[in-house]
């Protein structure tokens, strides 16, 4: 088949989403995906050794929060998750650990060990934001993005209040306004910034929507490629087509109209009604031709900045998981999901991303990590484990990210050493295969990671909410008649949420006049 009523570009996760709903609606739709298996960021692969499976880039995931799983009833297509007990674990070199659980009592007992008032100021946090405002933080991720203006017309009382009240905060002000010990605020810092938030004025915002999900972390069962075969099953199911292998070279534009793609070796496919990007924008506009979109809007685009920082991944197959020292101060460390390593206090942070922008490599790496295994035993053979550390670390290495693969093996070994400080059964027989995964090799594999931004660009006012990824396309439509955007680059950006092509799916519905079978999330809106 080459004609449909719409082509999707790009076969990540949001991709796949946007196509399940509007095949479900009734649409003939492909999604045409470049590399040889569709997913995207949701991808799983025998990086190290047979029978060890490693997620390349996403591994904890939020996805079923939000309405896409139920909707999609992606359980009945293979998606399972595991939300282990003890979520998270934040790990000090004096052998301290702070420990985040499902059940928000045992998490304020750990923060307790650190101070009593950060113990109780996060059950009133979490009691306000994790479960009296839960739908409202659903309701800013899964619609269409609103003015600040609105929005504060919108969110009365004094959650409304105080929720507005974050907005203009960088990250570090966000966290330090609420909590005292320098190693609960780490806590907090360290998630922040390893879902790309830089401390910047204008990403306050950030903190209560992190607050409505940090213990919610689920483990993809088998990995997280079982998100997009789940999704293209559904795809498929409904008559939808899934290509991959193909690369899209051109979106094909007449008389101002979205109309098809041309791929790499001349093969058209024709849309009929709409086509929907869920590559970068940057990307998006190349392929539709500048000259579509006007000169304003295009040179906007040209100047979307990506991350300041990306990841360094260690991934490792074991003949038995980290053990750590800090579990001698707090067992449930060695039963923790989430394992953030490498930073006891703010300013250490500081240092860390002072030298990321520099191009080097912090003196000391510092970064999350988990061991999916001892949740599901899919992961690796019998008896065996995967673990991953992923610091945070620049794109351009000394300046040039040519670098990551000349020093792969250096770089390899100094993760491994600075990992096993804080768990010393990683420095002798426990490893049996390793691999480094770097910000180039992110972006290798997915090529709207440009410079290893593994959110899909920059999280700071000028690409938030409606204006990502730039004002005029805030809204996942584009001047191009037919065409709209789908992928991260647009609001909420990345994460595992499918809420970029959840609602780029309702922007085109809306457009087209269909009859939805779903129900679409309410935009936000609070009153006391």
């Amino acid at each position: 088949m080459s004609q449909f009523d719409g082509v999707i570009v790009g076969g990540g996760h949001n991709g796949l989403t946007c196509a399940a709903y509007l095949a479900k609606a009734g649409l003939s739709v492909a999604v045409v995906e470049r590399n040889d298996v569709a997913g995207g960021g949701c991808a799983t692969q025998e990086l190290t050794l047979p029978g060890f499976r490693h997620n390349t880039h996403s591994s904890y995931h939020f996805l079923e929060e939000g309405p896409v799983p139920a909707d999609l009833e992606l359980r009945r297509y293979g998606l399972r998750y595991v939300y282990p007990e003890t979520q998270h674990a934040t790990i000090f070199r004096d052998g301290r650990a702070i420990t985040v659980y499902t059940d928000p009592k045992r998490t304020a007992d750990s923060f307790a060990r650190f101070s009593t008032a950060d113990a109780d100021r996060w059950l009133e946090l979490y009691e306000r934001y994790a479960e009296t405002a839960r739908d409202l933080m659903n309701g800013f991720l899964y619609s269409r993005p609103l003015p600040p203006s609105v929005l504060a017309e919108r969110l009365g009382g004094d959650l409304g209040r105080d929720l507005l009240s974050y907005l203009p905060l960088s990250l570090y002000e966000a966290v330090d306004r609420n909590f005292e010990s320098e190693q609960v605020r780490v806590l907090f810092k360290s998630f922040l910034h390893a879902i790309s938030i830089e401390d910047v004025p204008g990403t306050g915002g950030f903190f209560p929507r992190l607050l409505s999900r940090i213990a919610r972390l689920g483990v993809p069962v088998g990995g997280s490629a079982g998100v997009a075969d789940a999704l293209r099953a559904v795809v498929e199911e409904h008559g939808g087509t899934v290509i991959t292998s193909a690369h899209v070279e051109q979106i094909l534009v007449d008389d101002g109209r979205a109309t098809g793609v041309r791929l790499a070796g001349g093969d058209v496919l024709t849309a009929r009604r709409f086509v929907a990007s869920a590559v970068d924008a940057p990307q998006t506009v190349r392929m539709a031709g500048p000259e579509n979109f006007g000169a304003d809007i295009a040179a906007k685009v040209a100047g979307y900045r990506w991350a300041g920082h990306s990841l360094v991944t260690l991934h490792l197959a074991l003949d038995e998981p980290p053990r750590y020292r800090a579990a001698e101060f707090e067992p449930d460390v060695d039963r923790a999901f989430l394992v953030v390593l490498g930073a006891d206090d703010s300013e250490q942070l500081t240092r860390a991303f002072d030298r990321i922008h520099q191009g080097r490599l912090p003196d000391r790496l510092a970064g999350n990590g988990a061991c999916p295994s001892l949740f599901d035993p899919s992961y690796a053979p019998d008896g065996k484990h995967v673990a991953f550390w992923w610091p945070w670390a620049p794109y351009d290495l000394g300046g040039d990210a040519a670098s990551w693969d000349e020093r792969r093996d250096e770089i390899g070994e100094r993760l491994l050493a600075e990992w096993s400080e804080y768990a010393p059964n990683l420095a002798g027989s426990a490893v049996l295969g390793r691999r480094v995964f770097s910000p180039l090799d992110i972006e290798r594999h997915c090529v709207n990671m440009v410079r290893g931004s593994h959110h899909v660009g920059a999280y700071e006012p000028s690409q938030l909410g409606g204006n990502r990824p730039v004002p005029e396309l805030g809204q996942y439509r584009t001047p191009i008649d037919g065409l709209y955007l789908c992928g991260a680059s647009s609001h909420p950006g990345g994460s595992v949420s499918a809420a970029p092509g959840y609602n780029g799916a309702n922007a085109i519905a809306e457009d087209l006049e269909l009859a939805t079978w779903w129900t679409p999330v309410p935009a936000p809106r609070w009153s006391e």
